[in-house]
């Protein structure tokens, strides 16, 4: 993922591309989850709970939501608002049953004498041969430490009878992986510098198996000393991605030290990354670890809940991102002023698991936020489930982002009504006009609800229109219109680089005419750097249908510059700093 990347998902979320940009869901239709209505598992007390990321038990090879005696399951981040409290519970419905009231809660994984301070975030979780689940999840230790995150895994035993599912026991809970410092930067590692600055990431583990029984896990984390963080990834060219001017103006910015970007950007060091299992199902401890399938140096220091959905022959690996976690505060700051919100998914294809990959929509850009954070059909924690019949399309699951009511009293997070993106064969996608009820996990014949779709009026409720937005209230979570034109005909697209920075890079198109960039002016640092000021009048966009494309799509060309090795020659780059690989 290049710097140039990064610029063109900001400048799609500014121009809502109706390709990418998520659907107004209806405010009005909205709702808080029943089955949140349960007992906390910090307090055993009930309580209405917050529900965030959450992931079905899916089938290891097809990845389709697995079908257990007759319910599918889903495993819930969940808590109460305003605290600290991320614990993880076990959710069901009858199999195929998209009423958003039916889902019913079995209760918290791992009981009730749970602490704020030992908490579990996102994974994901299959069924294993004996019809046990294996989960997968992230252990975040805040005893003494700053979300000290490892990989974990756990046995659940179920039963069913007439009052539904129910918990029987949880074995086998231990620690997967927790780093390696080569691949993988540890949580020591980041502690030497623990940096305001520097974020570190392990998490978010998602299992896929191969036909022969092969598992691996799909993991967010940050890149270790084989291609690690530091100053010097300002002057690896190939981190760059743009054309000769566009290169040597991010440099020049870049490198400025009194700019907000440049210790953002030696810092940043993301990884979407990726390590077999041994073959025992219920006790797995990793069998090899290898180089990261997608790397973000000097470009974004966070890339979420990794996902790998496989569609005919090749293998789609996705993730949620926010551009408040990138390395360019100018774009931010123009989508925050512009959007309302900054977050995001990117999408990369290969023909093998593990790789190399290429980005989707020649940056990666897959969905872009619609709506303001602060209104109650936000959304975020996008994960890609494959519809059945469907070998070209994927249902887009999500939560609102209400968490402690930033939508207002008593709106809680809640899980987000799906829908449909499109996969072309040209490595473009496509949001589609087909929306569910909230909650809808399994696409079938009764799943369409397009009543759940709005317009940009309608997604908001009474008042939130022009609502300033309090970046304290919204905190680490995570717009204008985007007019539903028919797109033009997909054309072929140019063959994008693989995410992995090149060790050569392309020979670029010649320009009309170069020109010798001027030396960009050091920008006023402004007070709070993270927390971008909302106007006290914000432009309101002009009201536009809501409705998206059925089909068609795009394709954007990658605007390249000429003379790369003349311009390294001239600024002493060339040969500087190469990418290491296995």
């Amino acid at each position: 993922m290049t710097y140039s990347d990064l610029k063109k998902i900001g400048d799609a979320l500014l121009k809502q591309d109706p390709r990418y940009a998520i659907p107004y869901f209806n405010a009005s239709q909205i709702r808080n989850m029943d089955a949140a209505y349960t007992r906390d598992a910090e307090t055993g007390e009930y309580a209405d709970l917050d529900i965030w990321d959450s992931w079905p038990v899916q089938d290891p090879v097809t990845g389709y939501v697995s079908n257990w005696n007759g319910y599918q399951l889903v495993i819930a981040m969940m808590g109460r608002p305003h605290h600290e409290d991320n614990h993880i519970y076990l959710l069901y419905n009858k199999y195929g049953d998209n009423d958003f009231s039916h889902w019913r809660n079995a209760g918290s994984i791992f009981g009730y004498n749970e602490n704020s301070l030992t908490q579990e975030w996102s994974g994901s979780a299959i069924v294993n041969s004996d019809n046990s689940i294996q989960l997968f999840y992230t252990i975040n230790d805040t005893n003494n430490a700053i979300n000290h995150q490892k990989l974990a895994s756990a046995t659940m035993y179920l039963t069913a009878d007439e009052n539904g599912v129910h918990i029987e026991k949880v074995d086998n809970n231990h620690v997967v992986f927790a780093g390696d410092g080569y691949h993988y930067q540890t949580y020591d590692q980041w502690k030497q510098v623990n940096s305001f600055d520097d974020n570190y990431t392990l998490r978010d583990a998602h299992v896929i198996q191969m036909p022969n029984g092969n598992r691996y896990l799909v993991f967010e984390g940050n890149t270790g000393t084989e291609n690690y963080q530091g100053e010097n990834q300002l002057y690896n060219w190939s981190n760059y991605g743009g054309n000769d001017l566009f290169n040597i103006q991010s440099l020049f910015h870049l490198t400025n030290t009194t700019n907000i970007d440049y210790k953002k950007a030696i810092f940043a060091n993301g990884a979407l990354g990726i390590l077999k299992l041994n073959n025992d199902e219920k006790n797995p401890q990793v069998e090899e670890v290898y180089s990261p399938l997608i790397t973000s140096n000097m470009v974004s220091d966070e890339l979420e809940r990794p996902n790998v959905v496989k569609l005919g022959d090749k293998y789609y690996l996705f993730s949620a991102t926010r551009l408040s976690r990138g390395t360019n505060i100018d774009i931010l700051n123009e989508v925050n002023k512009t959007v309302g919100d900054n977050v995001a998914m990117i999408g990369y294809v290969s023909d093998s698991l593990t790789g190399p990959y290429k980005p989707l929509n020649d940056s990666g850009v897959v969905l872009t936020a619609s709506i303001p954070a602060n209104w109650r059909t936000a959304t975020y924690s996008y994960y890609a489930v494959p519809v059945k019949g469907k070998a070209n399309q994927l249902l887009i699951t999500s939560y609102m982002t209400n968490r402690g009511e930033v939508a207002g009293k008593g709106m809680n997070s809640t899980w987000a009504p799906s829908f449909i993106v499109q996969v072309n064969p040209d490595n473009t996608t496509i949001v589609l006009a087909q929306a569910t009820n909230q909650g809808n996990w399994v696409w079938n014949d009764n799943s369409e609800n397009n009543d759940m779709l709005g317009t940009l009026q309608t997604a908001a409720l009474p008042g939130e229109m022009g609502k300033p937005i309090d970046w304290d209230l919204i905190g680490g979570y995570g717009l204008k219109p985007h007019d539903p034109a028919t797109p033009e005909t997909p054309t072929t697209p140019e063959t994008p680089s693989t995410p992995k920075t090149p060790e050569t890079p392309t020979t670029p198109e010649t320009p009309s005419t170069p020109q010798t960039p001027e030396t960009p002016t050091t920008p006023e640092v402004p007070s709070t750097p993270q927390i971008p000021v909302t106007p006290e009048d914000p432009k309101q966009p002009e009201t536009k249908s809501g409705r998206l494309p059925q089909t068609g799509n795009g394709s954007n060309k990658a605007v390249m510059g000429l003379g790369v090795a003349t311009l390294l020659g001239m600024f002493g780059l060339a040969g500087i700093n190469k990418r290491r690989f296995n």
